[in-house]
């Protein structure tokens, strides 16, 4: 027979009341992981054979319909802005700003970290790579 072996100390910390605030924020954790290995395995299943891939991206696609669940309960919203034109004043830290001028037309090309927006308030910035417009 297995004993249970909690202290009373882990019996205290399973019932205490978890604060909304860092319970919305681990939701927030979640849902930036969550769109970042979709980023990942969509790189990964480029090099499996067509059936192995479309049995990891079913697992994948029952993961993340869990987990938007429980973003839209929560109130959240992750934002994706690749292909969207630069602008300053867009919730986002830009990694390799600094290599254009001022006066370049920029757009977002590469996602590192979505926004996360609760209501319309961000509640994680973004993280993103950018490039010159292309003139055709």
């Amino acid at each position: 027979m297995i004993k249970n072996r909690n202290t009373k100390k882990e019996k205290m910390n399973s019932t205490q009341q978890i604060d909304p605030e860092t319970l919305q924020m681990a939701i927030v954790e979640i849902a930036a992981e969550s769109w970042r290995y979709e980023c990942a395995l969509h790189k990964v299943l480029k090099h499996l054979d067509i059936m192995e891939a479309e049995r990891f991206l079913r697992q994948y696609e029952y993961f993340t319909t869990k987990v938007n669940r429980a973003v839209a309960m929560a109130g959240l919203k992750v934002l994706d802005l690749s292909g969207q034109m630069y602008d300053a004043g867009l919730p986002i830290q830009v990694m390799n700003l600094e290599e254009f001028d001022e006066e370049d037309e920029l757009i977002i090309t590469k996602v590192i970290e979505p926004v996360i927006l609760l209501d319309k308030n961000v509640v994680k910035t973004g993280v993103v790579m950018v490039d010159r417009v292309k003139s055709e």
